[in-house]
């Protein structure tokens, strides 16, 4: 029996040590995605894939820097792979994490990167499961900026960029829930008084205000991108884009 117990015991231990390696390596791998250093934060979520395999935060928070390594690609295969890796993650954490907003708003973000990398056919589907996922996210947490973000991008393209794709799903499956210019400009506004530090968002609010034929408004969108501290790769891109549109505007 005394042998028992200490078997017992070292199990516990053993356990206990490989779950504050696992919180470690993710509590690293946070502070690498802060830092904007999404292949250092891949490649650490990864060891703490392999030290506790089905690990849901693990799952989530993988899910997420593929997400953002999408838009780093520019090899289409690439992006397709990553966004696929994403979407997959992705949907295992907002199944085993049903009230988690944050698991929700991340599938329908990798949802939203392959739209444009699979057949009309899957980007109908994927559309809908946009609006759904970032839906179900608001719903848990209204106060998720990348949620709100979400559902601008997704009423800015469906009311302006794509009414064939709009009349298409219609048909195939059945009437959506109305898409707007104002809806878009309203979940733009949140996100940027949620976080006003994002340059993501002031970037594609700018880009939907040029579309919309607002230049007023969208050059002080791009003013402001050139004016915040860049995180991620996507975020000096859009400097250089935001300094080319000042100089056109």
């Amino acid at each position: 029996m005394k042998w028992i117990c200490i078997t017992l015991n070292l199990l516990a231990a053993a356990l206990a040590s490989g779950s504050e390696d696992v919180n470690r390596l993710i509590s690293d791998a946070q502070k690498m995605e802060r830092s904007g250093e999404t292949d250092s934060a891949i490649t650490i979520l990864k060891e703490a894939d392999k030290l506790s395999p089905e690990n849901t935060e693990v799952e989530k928070l993988l899910a997420q820097q593929y997400v953002i390594k999408v838009d780093d690609e520019t090899d289409p295969a690439a992006k397709k792979t990553l966004g696929e890796m994403a979407l997959g993650l992705a949907r295992k954490a907002a199944e085993k994490l049903p009230d988690d907003s944050e698991a929700q708003v991340t599938l329908a973000a990798a949802y939203g990167k392959l739209c444009a990398l699979v057949d009309p056919k899957t980007e109908l589907e994927y559309s809908k499961q946009v609006y759904a996922e970032a839906t179900r996210g608001l719903q848990l947490n209204p106060d998720s900026d990348f949620g709100h973000l979400i559902l601008a991008q997704w009423n800015y393209q469906m009311a302006f960029l794509n009414p064939l794709l709009k009349g298409l799903t219609a048909i195939v499956y059945g009437k959506f829930p109305p898409a707007s210019k104002e809806q878009a400009i309203a979940h733009y506004k949140r996100a940027i008084e949620l976080a006003p530090e994002r340059i993501v968002h002031h970037a594609e609010f700018a880009k939907a205000l040029d579309m919309m034929g607002e230049p007023a408004a969208a050059r002080e969108e791009w003013l402001k991108v050139t004016e915040l501290r860049p995180v991620y790769a996507q975020d000096r891109r859009y400097q250089e884009m935001a300094y080319k549109r000042l100089e056109a505007h």
